[in-house]
């Protein structure tokens, strides 16, 4: 295993960081320790969103007041959306907060881990203020059964476990966090997945620069064209040469089974994944978070779950508590004790919202699903020319 070294004389400060919930800890961990190995001088910011009592472990932990907002905006944002949506909503205003102290930063997804030292990005970010890494760097070939590119179709061109700005993304960030601030929603009948869609429209109106390196953010999307193996060290083998292995993403990887890349697909990733060293590097990961267990300990439930009450929070709740507020409204807390009882009364009133966003959703699904029966019924039971207004009404997406 090999060592960034000390930081070079001029060279811009730079930093990593990545958000979780306290459940997530051990994943945050284990990318801490790669971190820690192959760039000891480099810090890593840990953004824990339902921080809780202090924790008794060596991250760099910080909590929702690091950020410029206040204590009841935040809660806002966590009755508004579930956990995924929430920790990334704040991603780029994470950036731009340590930006303020840094030259550079670095998000990862807390479950990737550092392979070897991510030596090209101080000077791509010297040339270019934003790097982003495509899902795929090859065609996929027509008539592969497990692969497609429609999967970018579906979550993005770019995969968002990484993203590297320098200070003169500012204007970038401010554009992104304004369009998280209600629309980060996983939300597939409207063609949304949180931040990713958001960036195909961004890299485009900011001049992103795709990061065309196989050996950076591999994961299961792109390891049929990244076959790895174990040499003195990690590296990708590419028909132009190998390239050494620099962060691979286990997005859905479970530690208790190293022999699957992700429990997330309905298919074995045996069925497609190649080179020899993937299986070490799995078993690595896997020790990793492991131990990571060990130092947090037992992990506990989402913070944000359930409201004050101990009710929990659904999805259609969530969006009914985000409605409110698009519509100026001011709704109690979900989270604040002060407000248990005021939030009792809203949550009742709410009912008819949730009940009429899932009555809207059923007919926007039953639009794309069954478009011929659709029309027809439009026409046979004269439905109004505000038909599509109103299927967009509930989820309130912009158009």
């Amino acid at each position: 295993m090999t060592s960034a070294g000390p930081q070079r004389q001029g060279e811009p400060s730079l930093a990593y960081c990545t958000i979780v919930a306290r459940n997530y800890l051990p994943q945050a961990a284990a990318l801490h320790a790669s971190v820690m190995t192959h760039e000891p001088h480099r810090p890593l910011f840990v953004l824990v969103v339902d921080d809780g009592p202090d924790l008794n472990v060596d991250l760099r932990i910080v909590g929702p007041d690091f950020l410029p907002i206040s204590r009841r905006e935040f809660l806002r944002w966590a009755a508004m959306y579930d956990v995924v949506e929430l920790c990334t909503a704040l991603k780029p205003m994470f950036l731009a907060t340590l930006l303020q102290g840094f030259d550079q930063v670095v998000y990862l997804d807390p479950d990737t881990f550092m392979v070897s030292p991510l030596a090209e990005l101080p000077d791509l970010l010297a040339e270019h203020s934003i790097l982003l890494t495509p899902h795929f760097l090859e065609a996929i070939a027509p008539g592969s059964q497990l692969l497609s590119e429609a999967h970018s179709l579906t979550v993005g061109a770019y995969n968002l476990g990484f993203c590297a700005v320098s200070r003169r993304a500012k204007p970038f960030l401010d554009w992104w966090h304004e369009r998280l601030r209600f629309e980060c929603l996983k939300y597939p009948l409207l063609g949304m997945f949180v931040d990713q869609k958001w960036m195909d429209v961004g890299s485009v109106l900011f001049g992103a620069h795709a990061l065309r390196h196989y050996g950076y953010n591999v994961g299961t999307w792109n390891t049929h064209e990244r076959p790895i193996e174990c040499r003195d060290g990690y590296v990708v083998a590419t028909a132009a040469g190998d390239v050494p292995l620099r962060l691979f993403h286990f997005s859905g990887f479970d530690p208790e089974d190293p022999t699957e890349l992700s429990s997330r697909l309905g298919f074995s990733t045996s069925d497609f994944r190649s080179g020899e060293g993937i299986d070490r590097l799995c078993r690595e990961y896997s020790d990793a978070v492991i131990e990571g267990r060990a130092d947090v300990g037992v992990a506990p439930t989402y913070g944000f779950a359930r409201d004050s009450r101990g009710k929990r929070m659904t999805t259609r709740l969530r969006r009914a508590y985000r409605a409110a507020l698009l519509a100026g409204e001011e709704p109690p807390s979900a989270f604040d004790l002060d407000d248990r009882e005021a939030f009792r009364r809203w949550r009742r009133r709410a009912r008819k919202g949730v009940a009429k966003q899932a009555a809207l959703d059923v007919a926007l699904a039953a639009k794309y699903a069954l478009p011929d029966e659709f029309e027809y019924a439009k026409k046979r039971f004269g439905f109004s020319r505000r038909l599509r207004a109103t299927l967009l009404e509930g989820p309130q997406i912009r158009r």
